[in-house]
């Protein structure tokens, strides 16, 4: 096998390697070999690299975002906490006014109050401590202190404390003695003293800590940029990177943002913001070059792997494009052969056989159109354009050349045209799925070309699809048109009974008139699909015969009594009244039109009126529906049944939404009403008002008005006003000396009535609530 090669094709090889052809084969070999390797590794490393980068550096930004907010919610806590703690029972009182020597005879009290100290401090794994400072007493109150009430005889530190003691604030954030500290007046209405929380700065910094990685940090400064753990001013020898750190957040100048920097060798991702409560600045960094250096690696290793591959690939291109270059020297060794002419055969071999391949197709161009006139398919196609008036610019001769051509004799003969409708098909869906039509088409033309085969000489069956199949019969000339329509009866007769038993489906055949000329066909083609429209709906099957057929008289069958009654229905969205009229207008149609174009013109009208409604009601037909051209989904239905099924679902679609946006507005009318009637309560909640008198003032029934008052309020009417009244009543318990008797007549009770009203909703009477929380001198 080597022989021939080595001593017949190697040499035409080697001669002819310098040809355009095998250079430009083995140029492209070698760039599709060795380049896509080189340009792999280089994307691999830039594109990996940066796209790391940015997923590193976004999903950072969003970890340090979710621990922010956490840590705004811990502090948010511990404010409200703190608030909470104001309004304990023991904190009332005279408990400012409190001495060194009192706590120690009141031991009891003493302790409690240490122990919801020591509680307090538990509360939050946050706080390291809790105090109670009493700045005119010179003493502050700790659960870990021996003696619980320390002195503070320290005139300095007696001083500090008494300066954190801020009326005008009652609840912020400060320093003392080192300790970030919440600071928090006791009790909230003419103080004596406040709380002082102390903050866990080691518990702080591990809330804010991210992954275990000794190579990512976080921490937190100040509002001035120093650290907020004490610690960490302790370690600076410890800590160069955080202090770097630092020292370019600080020069950032912003509350918040993120960028990138290097540390010793490494690239990390920092970001940094700043929490609105306290002011403190929270930094994080990750380091990028642990995660960056895989791809790194992996991008060198391709680069080493394609400059290899770019060796053996000069030595495998060389190789390849010789064994590609073998069959196109045999070819031209053949082309040179079979003409003798090897002029100009080594310039490009491309162009050489591209030229002797046109010579030889030119020759058999005219064999291969004789050989493709014997297909089937093409007589198919060739009747399939003419039936649809595709070949208008050809002559009568021509046509009847193109037959003859296709194997039809024509001379003598006359032609008959049949179309086979079926009908029905949307009652079989539970024998076929929808979108089975074709399938059903094309058994039913396998049908009909059985049967057209053993009754005529010739004979040809169009599949027209969508359950439509076209039949063209060459008769002979001879024959009596009594005759020729006697059998194209029988065939149609023949035709109705196979296909109703075979599909169990309605067929309708439509005769065209009998011609002589071919070019007249698409016009009966077209007269049989009009004819479609004038047969009576309520036979199964039927031939409609365009000789024997009439005028068709115009006698409006238009039920417009039904029309007015279903257009009323839909106005007043009675939907089940509307299908039911939708039913009997069409059996009406049915039943008195008995044509199917009768049916489908009624249809029509009835779809304008709808569509009419819609535009009325401030809808878009175009919006509602996603169909562009309603009318013609319409017209492509064919029995008064799909009809019907198909203009059901519409109907329903525009009032299901109807009905969506009724109640939408419905709603929205409500909730103003309940607003509005809230409203008139709070400048009336003193008179004698009921729900009766507000259903009166804004035209709704107590019941709409009673459910739509609780559904938005969430509570009933009764128990609004009362909590409206109680909460007006209290107010004025705290802020005005008067009578609890002249403040139960002001807020609309009975004194009698308002006690057991106030004790059973607030568990004490209004002197007791008056004596407990009112403000003091």
């Amino acid at each position: 096998m080597f022989t021939p090669f080595k001593h017949k094709v190697l040499p035409s090889l080697l001669r002819t390697r310098q040809n355009g052809f095998y250079r430009k084969s083995l140029i492209i070999l070698l760039l599709v070999t060795s380049i896509p390797t080189a340009l792999l590794a280089i994307a691999t490393y830039y594109v990996g690299t940066k796209q790391i980068e940015q997923e590193v550096h976004r999903a950072h930004e969003f970890r340090l975002e979710t621990m922010a907010d956490k840590l705004q919610e811990q502090l948010l806590q511990l404010e409200k906490m703190s608030t909470m703690w104001t309004f304990f029972p023991i904190l009332q009182g005279n408990l400012g006014e409190m001495t060194i020597e009192s706590f120690k005879k009141e031991i009891v009290f003493t302790h409690d109050l240490a122990k919801m100290l020591l509680i307090m401090g538990d509360s939050n794994p946050l706080i390291r401590e809790v105090r109670l400072y009493l700045p005119d007493s010179g003493l502050y109150i700790s659960p870990l202190k021996a003696n619980v009430a320390v002195p503070i005889n320290n005139p300095e530190e007696l001083e500090f404390f008494r300066s954190l003691y801020i009326k005008e604030m009652p609840q912020y954030w400060t320093v003392a003695q080192g300790y970030l500290s919440l600071i928090r007046l006791v009790p909230d209405k003419a103080p004596y003293g406040y709380f002082l929380t102390i903050i866990d700065e080691e518990a702080m910094n591990q809330l804010i800590q991210t992954e275990h990685d000794s190579q990512a940090t976080a921490f937190m400064l100040k509002g001035n940029g120093d650290w907020l753990d004490p610690e960490y001013a302790k370690e600076a020898e410890y800590r160069p990177f955080e202090y770097m750190l630092r020292q370019q957040v600080n020069e950032q100048n912003r509350e918040s943002g993120s960028f990138y920097t290097k540390w010793n060798g490494e690239k990390y991702t920092v970001s940094f913001g700043t929490i609105p409560r306290t002011g403190w600045i929270y930094v994080s960094a990750t380091s990028l070059s642990n995660l960056t250096q895989p791809v790194v690696y992996t991008s060198r290793i391709l680069l080493a792997v394609g400059g290899l591959g770019m060796v053996v690939a000069i030595c495998l291109s060389w190789f390849a494009s010789l064994k590609l270059y073998q069959p196109i020297v045999r070819l031209m060794q053949l082309f040179r052969s079979s003409r003798n002419d090897a002029a100009d055969a080594t310039k490009d071999e491309i162009e050489f056989i591209e030229r002797e391949w046109q010579f030889l197709n030119s020759e058999s161009k005219l064999l291969h159109e004789r050989m493709e006139q014997n297909l089937v398919n093409l007589r198919e196609i060739f009747l399939f354009q003419l039936l649809h008036d595709h070949l208008n610019h050809l002559t009568e001769d021509e046509l009847r050349r193109r037959m003859e051509q296709y194997g039809w004799d024509t001379e003598g003969k006359v032609f008959q045209l049949l179309v086979v409708r079926l009908l029905g098909f949307s009652k079989l869906l539970d024998r076929f799925d929808e979108g089975d039509e074709q399938l059903v088409t094309f058994a039913a033309s396998n049908v009909i070309a059985e049967l057209a085969t053993g009754r005529f000489e010739q004979a040809e069956i169009v599949n027209e699809q969508e359950l439509s199949v076209s039949i063209l019969v060459v008769m002979p000339e001879e024959l009596e048109p009594e005759e020729t329509r006697q059998q194209l009866y029988e065939f149609g007769d023949s035709l109705i009974q196979s296909l109703s038993a075979i599909l169990r489906m309605n067929v309708l055949v439509g005769l065209a008139s009998q011609t002589s000329s071919i070019s007249e066909l698409p016009e009966a083609y077209r007269e049989v699909n009009l004819s479609f429209g004038f047969r009576n709906v309520q036979e199964m099957n039927q031939i409609l015969d365009l000789e024997q057929m009439g005028g068709h008289p115009q006698v409006s069958l238009y039920p417009f009594a039904l029309e007015k009654e279903w257009v009323r229905s839909v106005r007043s969205g009675e939907r089940d009244e509307a299908v039911n009229l939708l039913r009997r207008f069409v059996e009406e149609l049915t039943t008195n039109g008995e044509k199917e174009i009768v049916v489908r013109q009624g249809m029509n009208q009835l779809l304008g009126v709808l569509l009419h409604h819609i535009l009325l009601s401030g809808f878009s037909p175009q919006g509602l529906y996603s169909s562009p051209n309603l009318y013609d989904e319409l017209n492509k239905l064919r029995e008064p049944d799909e009809m019907l099924a198909w203009f059901k679902e519409k109907l329903e679609m525009y009032m299901d939404t109807m009905t969506e946006t009724m109640s939408q507005v419905q709603d929205q009318w409500m909730k103003e009403t309940v607003d509005k009637v809230i409203a008139w309560m709070a400048e009336e909640y003193a008179q004698d008002i009921s729900l009766e008198s507000y259903s009166d003032r804004f035209g709704i029934s107590i019941y709409k008005l009673s459910s739509g008052f609780k559904e938005v309020t969430g509570v009933n009417f009764i128990d609004y006003l009362t909590r409206l009244r109680l909460d007006k009543s209290k107010e004025l318990l705290l802020t005005t000396n008067d009578k609890v008797n002249d403040i139960a007549y002001r807020v609309g009770y009975q004194p009698s009535y308002y006690y057991r009203v106030f004790k059973k909703h607030e568990g004490l009477t209004p002197t007791k609530y008056r004596e407990m929380y009112r403000e003091g001198p």
